[in-house]
């Protein structure tokens, strides 16, 4: 245990580095605040690099700490704040420095019996957030996201997902039609989500595992390349005076939990 008095302190610079994108995606590392995330982080076994908390808080960690040799520092609040910012209503008082739970291609293609959710150019990292949650709680084996889509690592995506995206495999993909090519040639369903398809969801021919459901981007949709490569595509049945399409995950939401009815 150590306790940081300034911003030169070296733990507090490599913490203070990661709220840039470059530097999570070259080390692997992003953060997570608040003392129950990090508490969950600590549940995830090699998950947490170290924790930062206040003094105040230190007897929360030091146990869990101690027992796993995880570094622990404690700083004033003024310092954590300086990183942690105060644009939530909820002031911050703890926050962990944890490793990306990130999967291979090959290893989203070798699970036989895959339940996997992939977004195509999500572009609020809010609902990169959420769809992750979402995908947890339906028990899905795996999330892709393409390139184009919101930082998974950013800060507004590490708390929407409240928790999930310390445990859920997430595959970041550089060429989703290619990835989904591969997917068919290793036995997977491909199931299209769009509110002009003519199919209805409850009508999905579903067959068998392994499955993936795609959704796409908050405006415009899927893309024609990825509308292409499924093997069918479906709507969610909805009133006919009422909106015209869902938010994303909401739509995700009701697509995971109905398709995993159906191949179980």
């Amino acid at each position: 245990m150590a306790y940081i008095s300034s911003i030169k302190h070296t733990a507090y610079l490599h913490a203070e580095s990661l709220l840039k994108p470059s530097v999570r995606q070259e080390t692997g590392l992003y953060l997570v605040e608040s003392e129950r995330l990090v508490l969950q982080a600590l549940q995830v076994p090699n998950a947490v690099h170290s924790i930062y908390c206040t003094r105040e808080q230190e007897e929360t960690f030091l146990p869990a700490c101690t027992k796993s040799e995880t570094p622990l520092y404690t700083l004033g609040k003024g310092l954590l704040q300086r990183l942690t910012g105060t644009s939530y209503e909820t002031v911050v008082t703890s926050f962990a420095v944890v490793h990306q739970k990130l999967l291979t291609e090959a290893e989203i293609l070798s699970n036989s019996n895959g339940f996997i959710l992939i977004g195509e150019h999500i572009q609020d990292p809010r609902n990169i957030g959420v769809l992750i949650r979402t995908a947890e709680a339906a028990g899905c084996s795996a999330v892709v996201l393409d390139k184009p889509s919101a930082d998974l690592f950013s800060r507004a995506a590490v708390r929407s997902s409240t928790g999930s995206i310390l445990r859920m495999p997430v595959h970041i993909c550089s060429n989703l039609g290619e990835l989904a090519q591969k997917m068919h040639a290793n036995s997977f369903q491909i199931i299209a989500s769009s509110a002009h398809a003519e199919l209805p969801l409850y009508q999905a021919p579903l067959h068998h595992r392994p499955v993936a459901i795609m959704v796409g981007n908050e405006s415009s949709g899927l893309s024609q390349q990825a509308y292409q490569q499924a093997d069918c595509a479906v709507a969610i049945p909805m009133s006919s005076c009422g909106p015209s399409s869902l938010n994303v995950t909401v739509a995700a939401g009701i697509l995971l939990f109905e398709i995993k009815k159906s191949v179980r």
